[in-house]
């Protein structure tokens, strides 16, 4: 894992043979305008740490910052002078008699540092980037992945709320068990890695004979085929280079490729291992081709495992709401910010008061009062109220609305009731009573009057759970009530 402070495009142009001869198989990189995506960055700042432990050895993890950095890179410019360079990925001349003139701190051989704009320059170096590898506008900001095994690239964009981290974890943990099976059956075939050279270097000879009929290719494809020795015709060949390669590829044959071609049982183990890598590599491109739909699912996974998650985080809060004496006479509203800026604490991306669906009056938005989002799409909503009994009427005011307000359909939505009363189990018994009855706009399937939550074996919370049948899909809502003490 690694920050570059020079220009992306300049960096993957002289990082991409060290990260394969390094062994590494993976390059992902954040391209995103800073101005368009400051939340991404600086999310990405705090998950660094996180990510360099999930990334490894084996996924290399880049992103260019527009921060100056004190001894930043100097490159030559082609055709200028020696002292002409660039500071990238900033695009700025640094001017002197020699490149051993530069020396010393970015601010101090820059004249104008402090008049730079450095949020400019920086999209500048994403525009670079797009450029040269055919990323569309309105693809930005996206995750780059490059395989170094098929040197391909590929180009996912993300959303402002995208958390990467968990886009990143879902890549690793797809391609884990393709790099278990890789680490196994390069293990086994390291025994062969000299023949896997030989073959190689045949390979290589056999395609460099095949360019055309010239003396040379004609006496390459002699020695290959042994018509004829290298001694003998290596006055017809010119390229000393290709004169190294024939005269290792005889002595790799005596060494070690005749004995292995004798030996027929070695010979199959070596075809079989070869056939497992092939059928290893065709995994790995079934999961590339497929690695964008994979995250949108992991993502859906997430949000149906997010009930227990979102529900607890919930109830966490409102522990905490019950002990703030702050809160026990105070709106609605207020309460809501609480819980609100509490589940925020928790990471997840909370939108309060946002006009959503339509109101009661079905004339314009309603107001939603918590709703939670992941990676820009709805994933609950939590509807609130203040309760001093079993008011009916304004109960079913709230339950039909988080049905107008949620206009996709989620999994689950959740009714949060802040209830001051002097009996809490038989305001509770009323309760479920009564949401047995109601009339839904989608039809009631089951009702629980005490759905467990881990963790929260409090008297004073209690979590109702009915199911409701929505054009053909179960979904939930959840009633949370909490007693707040007067």
């Amino acid at each position: 894992m690694q920050v570059t402070y020079i220009g992306l495009s300049e960096y993957f142009q002289r990082c991409i043979l060290k990260a394969k001869r390094k062994g590494y198989f993976l390059i992902i990189s954040l391209i995103a305008r800073y101005s368009d995506a400051q939340d991404l960055y600086e999310k990405l700042e705090k998950d660094w740490a996180s990510l360099n432990d999930l990334t490894g050895d084996k996924i290399l993890f880049v992103f260019s910052t527009p921060k100056a950095r004190k001894r930043a890179s100097f490159f030559h410019i082609p055709e200028k002078e020696p002292y002409e360079g660039v500071m990238c990925p900033f695009i700025e001349l640094l001017n002197g008699r020699g490149v051993e003139d530069n020396n010393g701190s970015f601010e101090f051989q820059y004249g104008g540092y402090n008049k730079i704009d450095w949020k400019q320059r920086h999209s500048q170096t994403i525009t670079e980037f797009a450029m040269n590898y055919n990323i569309l506008e309105k693809e930005i900001p996206c995750l780059f992945l490059y395989d170094l095994i098929g040197n391909r690239y590929k180009v996912i964009p993300v959303g402002q709320s995208t958390d990467i981290y968990v886009m990143i974890k879902a890549m690793v943990e797809e391609i884990a068990e393709y790099r278990k099976k890789c680490v196994n059956i390069e293990g086994q075939l390291e025994k062969y890695r000299k023949i896997e050279e030989y073959y190689c270097l045949y390979e290589k000879l056999e395609n460099e004979a095949e360019k055309e009929n010239s003396k040379q290719c004609v006496a390459i494809r002699k020695v290959l085929r042994e018509v004829q020795s290298y001694k003998e015709v290596k006055d017809d060949i010119f390229d000393s280079r290709i004169k190294k390669d024939l005269k290792r590829i005889g002595q790799w044959k005596r060494q070690y490729f005749s004995s292995f071609e004798k030996d027929d049982a070695n010979k199959k183990h070596y075809l079989e291992l070869k056939k497992k890598e092939r059928n290893i590599e065709n995994e790995f491109n079934s999961i590339w081709d497929n690695l964008e739909n994979v995250i949108k699912e992991r993502g859906r996974e997430r949000r149906e495992n997010s009930k227990v998650t979102i529900l607890h985080d919930l109830l966490s809060a409102c522990v905490k709401l019950q002990s703030n004496s702050t809160y026990f006479a105070i709106s609605e509203n207020q309460r809501n910010d609480f819980v609100r800026d509490l589940l925020k604490m928790a990471k997840y991306d909370v939108i309060d008061q946002t006009r959503r669906g339509i109101s009661s009056t079905e004339k314009c938005a309603g107001e939603v009062d918590i709703l939670i989002e992941e990676d820009g799409s709805p994933v609950t909503i939590i509807e609130a109220l203040n309760l001093d009994s079993l008011n009916t009427h304004y109960l079913d005011r709230h339950i039909d609305k988080i049905y107008r307000y949620d206009t996709v359909g989620n999994m689950f939505n959740i009714i949060l009731s802040y209830v001051s009363v002097s009996n809490f189990s038989k305001f509770c018994e009323k309760y479920f009573k009564y949401i047995k009855e109601h009339q839904y706009l989608y039809p009631l399937l089951s009702a629980d009057d005490s759905f467990r939550v881990e963790n929260f074996p409090y008297s004073d919370i209690r979590v109702m759970k009915t199911v409701h049948n929505r054009n053909g899909c179960d979904t939930v809502l959840y009633h949370v009530c909490v007693l707040i003490r007067q």
